[in-house]
């Protein structure tokens, strides 16, 4: 017999906002667009549950996924039973054929899920997990900060701490001279209490041991990727240098791959995506192995005010004392538009209220009219010259 909380139905559909003005050069390029793979679960007693899935840079073929194979595997269960979608996934899809758009699907499912238990049961999702209140330290991450001249950093580094924001991320890769200048201009214009955090996006071209002498002398928190995840022997070598943490995990999936790469000493700081790696279910269970190796769990974020509510979530789930990665852009739709609520950020920290669910507004006939899906990469391609 059907239970009222059984899932009826479910469906992935892409949205897509393009940047009026596109945020500056970072190490994978200037993206063009926000890709959103919006998913939709709906229980037998009506309740919607709504999560976000990373685009993969092919956010209609993550859809497609969603919208043919994992039907099978979701449908029919209970709004309560994620680690049972996770489970018979990893088992059929991930292990056997490799990660792909299912890890994308899932993640968004398993949001999806949560909110829809959350809703069904008139909890928020951060209660079900039996959490503390979340509320966290916020720092300024997203597309913010790209590459600049030291002068235009330090004007935008002084904006947000107007707002409120006691740290911030900054954008490294063009060269070791333009990196160093940065840097340095910042903090000696913020001063010592401000919090600099900075991200290589997959690499330099340049001997990265030489800045991160100089991040160590600064006292930055972390070097968010200095090398493509396939080059872990490289993080290693760096790590055992101790001159400055390493962050990774955006590009990472699974809490096995997380164990390796902790336990093993190639990064001190795990930044795993609720959108990428397997949602806020996968993502706890990394919390969990980041803590038992005494490393700091600080999760990456994606586009949606979902996606943010879940990365809360799991934070407070945990136990964590660490910083949100906070969306500091002044528009984006998908956070403050169609999709609102939930993640509330003031003064430099961010928390949930008591709304059942993750308490996200989405508004899916806005989303259809204003913001129609578009198919391939949001990034450009970077054209060589010569």
């Amino acid at each position: 017999m059907m239970t009222a909380s059984e899932i009826v139905a479910l469906r992935a559909t892409v949205h897509t906002w393009r940047f009026a003005n596109r945020p500056r050069k970072i190490g994978t390029g200037s993206i063009l667009r926000r890709d959103l793979v919006l998913v939709r679960v709906e229980l037998a007693d009506g309740t919607i549950g709504y999560g976000e899935a990373f685009h993969g840079h092919a956010g209609t073929a993550v859809a497609e996924i969603v919208n043919t194979t994992m039907q099978e595997v979701v449908l029919g269960r209970r709004a309560n039973e994620m680690l049972a979608v996770r489970e018979e996934t990893r088992d059929r899809f991930l292990i056997a054929s490799g990660m792909g758009g299912f890890i994308f699907a899932l993640s968004g499912i398993d949001i999806a899920m949560w909110d829809a238990y959350g809703k069904s049961s008139s909890r928020p999702a951060w209660q079900l997990l039996n959490a503390v209140t979340p509320d966290f330290p916020a720092y300024a991450g997203g597309f913010t900060l790209g590459y600049s001249t030291p002068e235009l950093l330090v004007a935008d580094l002084q904006g947000l701490r107007d707002r409120g924001y006691r740290a911030a991320k900054v954008r490294v890769g063009d060269g070791f001279e333009a990196d160093v200048a940065r840097v340095l201009a910042a903090r000696s214009a913020l001063g010592e209490d401000f919090r600099i955090m900075t991200d290589a996006n997959l690499g330099q071209n340049y001997d990265v041991s030489r800045l991160a002498t100089v991040l160590g002398e600064i006292g930055a928190e972390w070097l968010e990727e200095p090398f493509a995840p396939g080059r872990r022997g490289d993080f290693r070598a760096l790590s055992s240098l101790r001159r400055v943490p390493l962050a990774a995990g955006e590009n990472l999936f699974g809490a096995d791959a997380f164990a390796e790469w902790i336990g093993e000493g190639a990064i001190q700081v795990a930044q795993p995506d609720v959108s990428r790696v397997g949602g806020i279910t996968e993502a706890i269970r990394i919390g969990h192995v980041t803590q038992a190796h005494g490393a700091r769990f600080v999760p990456h974020i994606s586009h949606s005010a979902l996606n943010h509510a879940a990365t809360l979530t799991v934070m407070s789930a945990v136990g964590s004392t660490d910083f949100f990665e906070a969306d500091p852009t002044a528009e984006n739709p998908f956070r403050n538009g169609a999709i609102s609520g939930g993640a509330r950020v003031m003064d430099g920290r961010a928390s949930l209220g008591e709304e059942p669910g993750l308490g996200v507004e989405v508004d899916e006939a806005r989303l259809h009219r204003d913001h129609p899906g578009e198919s391939g990469s949001p990034w450009p391609r970077e054209r060589r010259v010569g």
